[in-house]
């Protein structure tokens, strides 16, 4: 089927979340098409957002594990939800949420499956960009530059890397499905404070969990790169590519498939029972 044009809308189902869901695919679609440049600008932002929160969640983590040992992963897991906070309240765009709305848009024949592909693989590398840029920026500071690779951020970063491919993306799968569980909330909560809490309390399941999230990768690689003095054992382009490659697919199932296309399933259904569950 072809791409909706805006001059041709095609009508927005029933309930919330089909609303919001369905606007937010047209917007992301209608600004990608549209206005690249800006487009481009907002997947960067959405990068530094993220890695913004990561540095600064990293340095919370690390000193909870001076005081209490043992502690430092999971206050890095609870601190980091405000970068992607950050990103759901300033309106930036985050790959593994695009996901969710390009796939829930390809479904509902918002765009073709082609387009909503080629959104997200764009998507993904401004994201990359605007995660490097910020790391390079982190690896100057006084607070993280010139760490040790027994700093909380090497631990994570050399945790992940030496992961099986099949594990990566097993938990990469669970991650974006954890992720766009806090998107598809974050949707359907209107009051401001509750969006921050709800965030941060799912969030903090993937995190405290360590799986693999490919925008949070981004920023963990990027940031231990240029902070960790000496470098690591395993950040090499073929352990770094294998983890993004793998967690690029099993986000993409995670949140794109079982998030997105599902709900686009679950929402559509046109008998008496299914009418009573709209969203």
């Amino acid at each position: 089927m072809g791409e909706t044009t805006p001059t041709q809308p095609r009508e927005i189902p029933a309930g919330a979340f089909n609303e919001a869901a369905t606007k937010t695919a047209r917007k992301k679609t209608g600004l990608f098409t549209h206005d690249l440049p800006r487009y481009s600008v907002r997947a960067i932002l959405a990068g530094a957002y993220l890695t913004l929160g990561t540095a600064f969640a990293a340095v919370g983590g690390a000193a909870a594990e001076k005081v209490a040992p043992g502690t430092g992963a999971f206050v890095f897991g609870m601190l980091f939800f405000i970068g992607l906070a950050s990103i759901l309240l300033l309106g930036a765009e985050l790959a593994t949420g695009t996901m969710m709305f390009m796939c829930f848009g390809a479904s509902r024949r918002e765009l073709s499956w082609p387009k909503a592909l080629l959104i997200i693989v764009v998507t993904t590398v401004f994201n990359l960009v605007g995660a490097i840029l910020v790391a390079v920026v982190i690896g100057q500071s006084a607070k993280l530059g010139g760490i040790g690779p027994d700093h909380l951020l090497g631990t994570l970063t050399e945790g992940k890397l030496t992961k099986t491919p099949t594990g990566i993306f097993l938990e990469a799968t669970a991650a974006n499905f954890v992720v766009n569980m806090a998107v598809v909330g974050s949707l359907l909560i209107k009051d401001y404070a509750g969006k921050f809490f709800f965030t941060q309390f799912v969030i903090g399941i993937f995190v405290v969990l360590g799986l693999d999230h490919l925008i949070a990768n981004f920023s963990l690689f990027s940031l231990s790169f240029f902070t960790i003095d000496g470098g690591l054992p395993h950040l090499d382009p073929a352990h770094v590519l294998t983890n993004w490659g793998m967690t690029f697919l099993g986000n993409l199932l995670g949140g794109g498939v079982l998030i997105g296309s599902v709900y686009a399933w679950l929402n559509r259904g046109e008998n008496a029972g299914a009418q009573g569950y709209p969203d």
